[in-house]
């Protein structure tokens, strides 16, 4: 059974406890390349599923290939896992285009189009292509601007009926791990929600979702920071109606190899 690849080698597992922040002499944590996650450990659904894991193909450095997606859907405990779906990552100058394709028989297939500013994300569109009449008309789009090389805020837009926005701040601490984002909903101009996520208990291991974060919203997320946050407490207040704030609380138990880097992948008894 094939573990994750790393340019360090992966002896044995074992848990790993935080630890302080990383001096700024320090040199940075080495890039992990994975051939396999669980759902479990990169989306954090349910509990672990020795069955629901994706497989990740790279050529010249670069994700082309993804078996398996993950569907969220919100009720408790539930979650829906596909292990034969594929995804497609192709590259062409500074445009990248992902498609999540569907099975045979299937009407169409979803696309998201990246655009791309000196390696660094700077738009995504959304378009549905349907097998017989072709691609659809944009679905939506989302623009990234940056600051100090860190992504500080996302734009992004539905078109028509309701304009719907949302509005995405990001904040970092001095490693330039995520500590906090705010998304704030806003329909026909009036601000309705505003959702803010604290992150916290960092590990010093290398983040594993920097060469992943094209796959779907929670590897982006995970992707920012240099490191891995183990818990993200949400808090939704309704900035229309007189209804009190609603808050939920993730964590995550990683494991680690013998050299402190993170496992999303291991044997299962």
């Amino acid at each position: 059974m094939k573990k994750l690849l790393y340019l360090s080698l992966a002896l044995s597992l074992f848990s790993c406890s935080s630890s302080d922040d990383t001096p700024a002499d320090t040199p940075p944590p080495p890039v992990i390349q994975t051939e396999k996650a669980y759902t479990y450990c990169s989306d954090g659904a349910g509990t672990l599923n020795p069955k629901e894991f994706y497989e990740f193909t790279f050529e010249n450095d670069k994700l082309t290939n993804i078996k398996g997606r993950f569907y969220p859907i919100y009720v408790q405990f539930e979650n829906l896992f596909f292990a034969d779906h594929i995804t497609k990552l192709s590259y062409t100058n500074n445009k990248v285009v992902v498609s999540q394709l569907e099975e045979a028989n299937a009407v169409g297939h979803n696309e998201y189009h990246y655009t791309m500013d000196n390696n660094r994300l700077s738009k995504k569109e959304h378009y549905y292509v349907n097998n017989s009449t072709g691609t659809s008309s944009l679905s939506f789009a989302k623009t990234y601007t940056y600051e100090q090389d860190k992504l500080k805020s996302a734009h992004l837009v539905f078109p028509g009926p309701g304009n719907y926005e949302y509005f995405t701040t990001y904040y970092y601490d001095n490693s330039s791990n995520l500590t906090k984002s705010e998304f704030l909903e806003r329909i026909n101009g009036v601000d309705n929600k505003m959702t803010t996520t604290i992150y916290s208990d960092f590990d010093s291991a290398a983040n594993p979702f920097k060469k992943l974060y094209l796959i779907n919203d929670t590897f982006f997320e995970k992707s920012l920071s240099v490191n891995n946050f183990r818990k993200k407490e949400t808090t939704v207040v309704n900035l229309v109606l007189s209804i009190p704030p609603k808050t939920s609380i993730k964590t995550w138990n990683y494991k680690y190899d013998a050299n402190g880097q993170i496992l999303l992948y291991f044997p299962v008894p």
